[in-house]
């Protein structure tokens, strides 16, 4: 069953978003996703790359607004599709601080160097604005959730929304690897500091925002369409 999803993910003919497909081994922007051949590995083996980079490569390169959910029984994706094109000529283009290469719990991920309250704002309305559209979750999904020891606010946001991370909750981060255990998380966060740190230097245009869908669970997630902001 479909899942869509409202993300943050710079136009693909950027250098960043051209480092990151390669990195991550697919360009969610080309429909077939083929891997690049050789993509900057630094030593690292093809079978420890893939594995270290799966979870990130199947959702695209991306920082969430919307979290992914499957439309309601009386939800059509056309009226989605216009809702989302709506809303982005509400809202008006910005600049958010540059990126750094971050450490998040056990993985990597590009983060701001600073808060950016236009971010959070932007991302506070894309999870009020299209969650009309969203079905619930099943039990065994949120169950899975609830067993992540949630703090009262993340579980009072995943009864509401769907998910634990949103609003004040919610954080900047476009992932970069899986899980990593702890050598492979040091040894990978280092080279990711030297591939990226070209590209972090300077304040992000956001300018728009992209629609992804997910055709079914065996699928990686797609930009479906991209909506200029004011």
């Amino acid at each position: 069953m479909k899942r869509f999803s409202v993300y943050f993910a710079p136009p693909n003919d950027s250098p960043l978003s051209r480092i990151a497909a390669s990195w991550l081994g697919r360009d969610a922007c080309a429909f077939s996703g083929h891997a690049p051949v050789d993509p900057p590995r630094n030593g690292f083996s093809r079978e420890v790359w893939r594995a270290s980079t799966s979870d990130p490569r199947r959702y695209g390169f991306h920082a969430t607004l919307k979290p992914p959910f499957r439309l309601r029984a009386t939800a059509r994706e056309e009226e989605l599709i216009e809702q989302v094109r709506s809303f982005s000529r509400q809202h008006r283009s910005f600049f958010a601080p540059p990126l750094e290469v971050s450490s998040l719990s056990s993985f990597h991920a590009l983060t701001l160097s600073e808060p950016c309250p236009a971010f959070q704002a932007l991302a506070a309305a894309c999870v009020r604005e299209f969650d009309h559209f969203r079905a619930q979750p099943d039990e065994e999904e949120l169950a899975r959730r609830r067993r992540s020891k949630l703090s009262a606010k993340r579980l009072e946001y995943l009864n509401q929304w769907g998910y634990p991370y949103v609003m004040d909750e919610w954080r900047f981060h476009m992932t970069l690897t899986s899980s990593l255990g702890p050598q492979l998380f040091e040894q990978m966060g280092a080279h990711l500091k030297n591939l990226f740190s070209p590209y972090c230097g300077e304040p992000i245009l956001v300018d728009s925002i992209c629609l992804f869908e997910q055709l079914d669970s065996t699928e990686p997630f797609h930009v479906l369409e991209r909506f200029r902001l004011l």
